[in-house]
């Protein structure tokens, strides 16, 4: 629109949060504000759409003051007490510590494209040790030594240099004709994978 009012801005001023949702899962920019400077997150806090406000806290939106104030302010000067008290307890949060919203496949995707389970205050790790549900125990396994269950959670880097290291364990298998356990020297090919890369392969693997 003219006026530079976006199909996620909308969604976000009427309170539809699964729209909301699905048009940030296709890329829509989550802090564009309108030609006056509000911001979909802004204009969510003044309507008091929490579960909204919690969306796009997870995508990362800006939490920047608009001409019309903080999305704190805001939502406390429009008397949505609930609202700028979530907006006070999750301001260290990052998109991966946002546990109650995150689903499955979005701390799936956030984990391997590296986002840090160390970062921010409190930090994912530390909300998903004690939660329950699907994002906590991803984020829980993740945070566990590779393995091959915890292989597709790891960055690309990651994933790639452990390919590369099993794919040289086979290689050395067949040059020097292992037996079938895959064993030389007492160390079988089973505890190279089980002993050797889980300390070999890291998150911030380069």
């Amino acid at each position: 629109m003219s006026d530079g009012t976006t199909p996620l801005y909308m969604a976000c001023q009427n309170g539809y949060v699964e729209c909301a949702g699905l048009l940030l899962e296709a890329g829509a920019s989550v802090s564009q504000a309108r030609n006056n400077g509000v911001t979909p997150l802004s204009m969510a806090c003044h309507q008091g759409h929490l579960e909204v406000a919690k969306l796009l806290s997870s995508y990362g939106a800006s939490r920047a003051a608009t001409p019309f104030g903080t999305p704190e302010e805001v939502a406390t000067e429009e008397g949505h007490a609930d609202l700028a008290a979530w907006l006070v307890a999750s301001r260290g949060w990052t998109p991966l510590a946002h546990l109650e919203t995150l689903t499955a496949a979005r701390a799936t995707s956030l984990l391997r494209s590296g986002a840090s389970l160390h970062e921010g205050e409190p930090t994912p790790l530390r909300r998903a040790a004690g939660g329950e549900g699907e994002a906590a125990a991803l984020i829980r396994r993740a945070a566990a030594p590779w393995s091959p269950a915890s292989h597709s959670l790891f960055p690309a880097a990651a994933r790639a240099r452990a390919a590369l290291l099993v794919l040289s364990l086979y290689e050395i298998h067949e040059r020097y004709h292992l037996d079938s356990a895959g064993s030389t020297n007492g160390i079988a090919a089973r505890d190279f994978v089980t002993c050797v890369l889980r300390f070999a392969i890291t998150r911030e693997t380069e």
